[in-house]
């Protein structure tokens, strides 16, 4: 674990070309992934940019929302507000204790966040969509060191597009 003890999962579905967004929004719409994320993260702590939680217009039910923005006058109903990576961290530690996975720290996007965190990261739940976006916001390269340890291959009933839950490990 390579921060304070806290193991630091990111949590992400990227298309081939690791785009992870256009203009501010999914571009595809995945029930199972939408599942799985979820799965992975209820209960837990999540650490996002405030542009992620905007597409999302709302804060995600049953886990603590911590939103990194530089706007110091920045605020939204049910989310707690740092205005660097190093400040969030730091004080999600305590949120991250009491919660439901006391030793994991979700970071769930964007781009800039992912490539801040990647130093810090030990797990990646990824999504691999079979598709080929051209998008405006991606997905750090996935380092060496990282080693794939699990995979599922999936396809989606209703748009039929291909897709792998992948988790990688540090």
């Amino acid at each position: 674990m390579s921060f304070q003890n806290l193991e630091v999962v990111h949590v992400v579905a990227m298309d081939q070309q690791r785009c992870i967004g256009q203009g501010n929004q999914l571009p595809w719409h995945i029930s199972a992934d939408l599942k799985h994320f979820k799965e992975i993260t209820q209960g837990g702590v999540v650490i996002m940019g405030r542009k992620t939680l905007e597409s999302m217009g709302r804060t995600l039910p049953k886990r603590v929302n911590w939103v990194i923005t530089r706007d110091p006058n920045w605020a939204f109903e049910g989310t707690k507000v740092a205005h660097s990576i190093e400040d969030a961290l730091q004080q999600a530690v305590a949120d991250v204790q009491a919660s439901e996975k006391p030793n994991t720290l979700f970071i769930i996007g964007g781009g800039e966040i992912f490539s801040q965190t990647m130093p810090i990261a030990d797990r990646l739940e990824l999504t691999h969509i079979e598709l080929d976006v051209q998008g405006d916001a991606h997905y750090p390269a996935i380092p060496a060191e990282f080693k794939k340890v699990a995979s599922e291959q999936h396809v989606d009933e209703k748009s039929g597009i291909a897709f792998e839950f992948a988790r990688y490990q540090k």
